[in-house]
């Protein structure tokens, strides 16, 4: 994640000259692929699976609106519908999450990698739910953006990525905050129906609904086929909703962008 923005107490802006920290080490890790391992992906070696095949029928009942569910009206109303599934993704993590149902039978456990990358993509789609209920009405600007739009406004964008980069900021580092502060700002104003985050929610809660029918299931030699297929169809169809869907789209970067400030450091 980006460094903060560190700005000295007694008001100055000058430094003596700019000293660039080392590029901080990124801690999100690449998307693995559908037949890559959790032990390939620890020690780097490329073994191959077997493929294993997506259930189109299912992907695309997966892809239709579980009907009926609370009205979704405003924030109160969004919040409390898109909790009653994070109640249920909480309690399959707590249990060890869709990847110890891989770990559980020898036959599914070389392909647990897909068991975390559910856990994963779960999470961030209920994340990305409940910034949408939260954020309706627009985005609240957060202090980073504040204190760096204040920058900006009193000495210029060209004279605040230099006085940042004298404070030791990474050139990449500065032009994030710098382009952030501006986004945030414009977020203030964007509005989302609350109907329209009912929508999205009501087509979430099918994926929620099969996410915990994978964590209990007993696989064995007649099931693991089935539960590969289930668990891989799954895993892309939600990929291709936060990929494609506009508001999730929306929720997921709005819900990431904010770069990373220390909270011991003055901004």
């Amino acid at each position: 994640m980006m460094c903060g923005i560190l700005f000295a107490c007694n008001g100055g802006e000058e430094a003596k000259g700019p000293v660039i920290q080392p590029k901080k080490e990124s801690t999100w890790v690449k998307t693995e692929k559908v037949r890559t391992t959790k032990e390939e992906a620890v020690s780097g070696k490329d073994k191959s699976l077997a493929l294993i095949p997506v259930n189109a029928s299912l992907a695309k009942q997966l892809n239709q609106s579980k009907p009926g569910g609370m009205a979704v009206t405003d924030q109160v109303s969004c919040l409390a519908r898109v909790e009653s599934m994070d109640l249920r993704r909480t309690a399959v993590q707590k249990a060890g999450g869709v990847w110890h149902a891989f770990e559980r039978n020898t036959d599914s456990k070389a392909y647990s990698s897909n068991g975390m990358q559910l856990d994963s993509t779960t999470n961030q789609m209920i994340h990305g739910l409940k910034h949408l209920c939260r954020t309706a009405e627009g985005v609240p600007i957060t202090d980073l953006a504040r204190k760096i739009s204040k920058k900006v406004d009193t000495y210029g964008w060209d004279e605040t990525r230099r006085i940042l980069l004298g404070r030791g900021e990474h050139p990449e580092d500065i032009d994030i905050m710098l382009e952030y502060a501006e986004t945030a700002k414009n977020e203030t104003t964007r509005k989302v129906d609350f109907p329209a985050i009912g929508k999205l929610i009501a087509h979430v809660e099918p994926l929620i609904d099969l996410y915990e029918d994978l964590s209990r299931r007993s696989v064995d030699a007649q099931t693991v086929d089935a539960f590969l297929s289930d668990a891989v169809t799954l895993l892309k169809v939600i990929r291709e909703f936060a990929g494609h869907d506009p508001l999730m789209t929306l929720a997921l970067k709005e819900d990431n962008q904010v770069p990373y400030a220390h909270p011991d450091q003055d901004m």
